[in-house]
């Protein structure tokens, strides 16, 4: 009896893949570059310099999928401190780290108050955290008709909520729908620091800090690393390392990845997949499809439309889904030279540019760090947040 076949090589179809040959199935994994590891692959940018080609980071990755996958035997994690350089036009760059005592005093040069109440965001953060993580590990209810053990699931979780206390349960249901704007301007009153820990609220997506629910996708982020102010976890050699961790031990586990095998379309009978068929013409049975495409590309290219529910795919097309990333890879000699941290930075500042200088050693050069600015202000303007970067 054939397995079931996964549409693409990313780490999310690296993951499934490994679940589903522990659960004791057979899957194939169909990728159509000749490496896998989708977003998260390390590319040579120039002779001697290589770097990540889109994903720039590997984190936050869920502790119960690095203890089942024993990533930690494969790869090295590594974080880095201080996790975010927030440069400022004024000179002064605003310095945190994993340790909340420093970063409050770097938050001190800034503001006496937002310093004050720095290590009260982080506890915060660290309590909501605890009742979200279980959340993200379970599998949602179905609602037509919940199972007993669901409905139990979802009793448990009520207590859970409860065991929160009125200010911290109320304070999850007020936040989640909240702009992250608006959610840390309740809390700190310094741009930097507001930039800072709001960008957390729309990475990775189309919306901007005073949009409605990005408080919801700042706390998602926080349930993984509480810490404010962005993931600082890496591996050594980059998301590619982590992709090639991931694709060894989907096949020890006892997946079959196969590359440059690009899927044409998905064949549908009787109206249930039963298998794909790849560009040069192969058709692959399999007892389930699970693509690790985009809905539009898996729904409106890779099956017939024919096969789907006239409204189903009307909604589908309406779908947005636009892309939200531009990234632009520089290969230097040197590390770039910043006004702000060279005038008026820190010690740690100053080291953690100099520390990320490229070398030009073809196994271990990197591209240096590039800065984002972001803020929270309406009345940012880009002569605000730009900042002159000298060579």
């Amino acid at each position: 009896m054939p397995g079931p076949v996964i549409i693409g090589a990313g780490h999310n179809g690296l993951v499934t893949a490994f679940y589903l040959a522990k659960a004791g199935f057979k899957p194939l994994v169909l990728e159509a570059r000749p490496v896998a590891g989708g977003a998260a692959v390390t590319e040579e940018l120039a002779p001697g310099y290589r770097c990540p080609a889109l994903a720039h980071s590997v984190g936050p990755v869920r502790p119960s999928i690095v203890a089942d996958m024993q990533l930690g035997t494969r790869v090295d994690f590594l974080r880095a401190d201080p996790r975010l350089v927030v440069l400022s036009p004024g000179g002064r760059p605003l310095v945190l780290s994993n340790d909340i005592g420093r970063s409050a005093e770097s938050i001190r040069l800034h503001s006496a108050q937002d310093a004050d109440r720095y290590p009260e965001f982080c506890a915060t953060l660290e309590r909501l955290s605890a009742f979200i993580v279980p959340l993200l590990e379970r599998t949602p209810p179905a609602l037509d008709s919940p199972a007993p053990q669901e409905i139990w699931e979802l009793l448990k979780t009520g207590r859970r909520f409860r065991s929160l206390g009125r200010t911290d349960s109320f304070r999850l249901l007020r936040w989640m729908p909240m702009a992250a704007a608006d959610l840390v301007s309740e809390w700190f009153t310094g741009d930097l620091l507001q930039a800072a820990i709001a960008a957390r609220g729309i990475f990775g997506g189309t919306a901007g800090p005073w949009s409605g629910g990005t408080g919801a996708t700042l706390l998602w982020h926080a349930a993984s690393d509480p810490v404010p102010g962005g993931s600082a976890i890496t591996v050594k050699g980059g998301p590619g390392a982590l992709a090639r961790a991931l694709a060894e031990s989907a096949r020890a586990a006892g997946a079959t990845i196969r590359l440059d095998a690009r899927v044409a379309r998905i064949v549908v009978k009787d109206g249930r997949s039963t298998g794909v068929l790849l560009d040069d013409g192969e058709e692959i049975p399999a007892s389930a499809v699970i693509s690790n495409a985009d809905p539009h590309r898996t729904l409106l290219s890779l099956i017939d439309p024919v096969e789907l529910d006239p409204l189903f795919v009307q909604r589908i097309r309406n779908y947005r889904m636009p892309g939200t990333v531009a990234k632009m890879n520089l290969a230097r000699s040197t590390a770039p030279r910043t006004r702000a941290i060279c005038t008026g930075a820190s010690t740690s500042a100053r080291a953690s540019t100099t520390s990320k200088r490229p070398t030009t050693h073809p196994s271990t050069a990197r591209c240096p760090w590039s800065p984002t600015w972001t803020s929270p202000s309406r009345r940012c303007s880009i002569r605000r947040c730009a900042l002159r970067i000298g060579t």
